[in-house]
């Protein structure tokens, strides 16, 4: 029995494993960001969204709330103890050339202990950047919290 076929796959193989360990070694490619803010607010986005998600309002508004607002932000945040949200979804955004400036249109899905429904909260958070740091800062206006607060 020949085995012809075997070297041309491990060579492949060694190829593909040469190729995927320099890729993370170098790690991701930004020539139009050399400074990683494009990144650095991806990461924020996610992180804040999912502390929002479990009702971490506390860390999102530490961690992510501009100091100046942050005790407004928590003021506005209604009591979520009947409410799960199962996942977050945000829609495709575009940020500004100099890096400062975004805003991006969240849905939050979930479902109420109380009923079988599943709801929706829109979020529009928008995000900012100052001075030559890479540390992003959300000032968010909610759409659906008060009604959702009411129910």
């Amino acid at each position: 029995m020949r085995f012809d076929w075997l070297r041309p796959a491990l060579i492949t193989c060694l190829g593909l494993a040469l190729l995927t360990q320099f890729g993370c070694a170098f790690g991701e490619f930004r020539p139009d960001d050399p400074f990683k803010r494009q990144y650095e607010l991806e990461l924020s986005q996610k992180r804040y969204s999912d502390l929002v998600r479990w009702s971490k309002f506390e860390e999102a508004a530490a961690q992510y709330v501009a100091p100046e607002d942050r005790e407004a932000f928590r003021a506005r945040m209604p009591d979520f103890k009947e409410i799960r949200f199962t996942d977050h979804e945000a829609a495709p955004w575009q940020i500004d050339e100099e890096k400062r400036d975004v805003v991006i249109e969240v849905t939050y899905t979930g479902y109420s202990m109380r009923t079988p429904l599943e709801i929706e909260v829109h979020e529009t958070q928008h995000w900012t950047r100052e001075g030559h740091n890479s540390s992003w800062n959300d000032v968010t206006e909610r759409k659906d919290l008060a009604l959702l607060a009411s129910q």
